[in-house]
């Protein structure tokens, strides 16, 4: 027998039944309730958001390592459907922000998917996120009503806390086209900043269509991956032409622990 460090998405899935059975459970539900639990007690930010009595919204985060740098990881956060709209997400992302900046962290991190506008344009246009790194099928199967059949890719944001590198852009050269659900893509990166368009509802076109929206998503893997390799960073989003936003010449003052 050995024990080993466990990093790969694919084995993980198996804890599930490991947790069901020494704990005698047949639902791995009670035990995510105690890991949160866990995290608030041992260093982590579990935050709520209520509206007067009801809870509408949480979040929670705790302490990330790699590459000899400490940030904060936030891992889940969430706003009931009647509620997505209100501005609790960002509530919570500042009282995030706030309870980092007190114990001293510098960058806050999380991944999100590429492919959802709304997150894009919240993540990197309105708090100010960047980003140098993609995952590729990050979580594994995922079986959830939004990514289901779907590889689990995934950006990873770097909010750095104490600086401003939500920037401004002006005619970036996008090299590529989208029309409805059908996206091309007609030239190469180059040029200092460039513009990559997703598809505005991608839910909807995974409900219309699941082949060529896993077929789209893996197209997107394949660029991001060639504009990150080009050494550009995401520092913005466009939310007129719905599109993410590169610099190839942005210098970022923290290293990319990502990489």
């Amino acid at each position: 027998m050995e024990v080993r460090r466990v990093e790969n998405s694919s084995e993980i899935e198996n804890f599930m039944e490991i947790i069901k059975s020494a704990w005698h459970s047949d639902s791995a539900l009670s035990g995510f309730k105690d890991t949160i639990h866990s995290m608030a007690y041992h260093g982590g930010f579990v935050l709520g958001a209520w509206d007067e009595e009801k809870l509408i919204g949480m979040s929670f985060s705790y302490p990330g390592y790699k590459n000899n740098y400490t940030y904060l990881y936030s891992h889940m956060t969430g706003v009931i459907d009647q509620k997505k709209y209100s501005g609790v997400g960002y509530m919570m992302k500042m009282k995030q922000k706030e309870l980092a900046l007190d114990y001293g962290y510098r960058m806050i991190a999380w991944t999100f998917d590429p492919v959802m506008s709304l997150n894009g344009y919240f993540n990197i246009g309105k708090l100010g996120a960047v980003s140098r790194n993609y995952l590729d099928n990050f979580y594994g199967v995922m079986n959830d009503g939004i990514n289901k059949g779907l590889p689990t890719d995934r950006l990873v944001a770097e909010w750095h806390i104490k600086e401003n590198y939500n920037v401004q852009f002006n005619n970036p050269q996008f090299i590529n086209q989208v029309d409805g659900y059908n996206m091309e893509f007609t030239e190469k990166p180059a040029g200092d900043v460039i513009g990559i368009k997703i598809i505005r509802d991608f839910y909807e076109f995974k409900k219309n269509d699941l082949n060529k929206a896993v077929q789209t998503k893996l197209m997107l893997r394949s660029k991001f991956h060639d504009v990150f390799s080009a050494g550009y960073v995401l520092i913005n989003f466009d939310k007129v032409n719905n599109a993410y936003i590169f610099s190839k010449n942005y210098k970022l003052k923290e290293k990319n622990v990502f990489s």
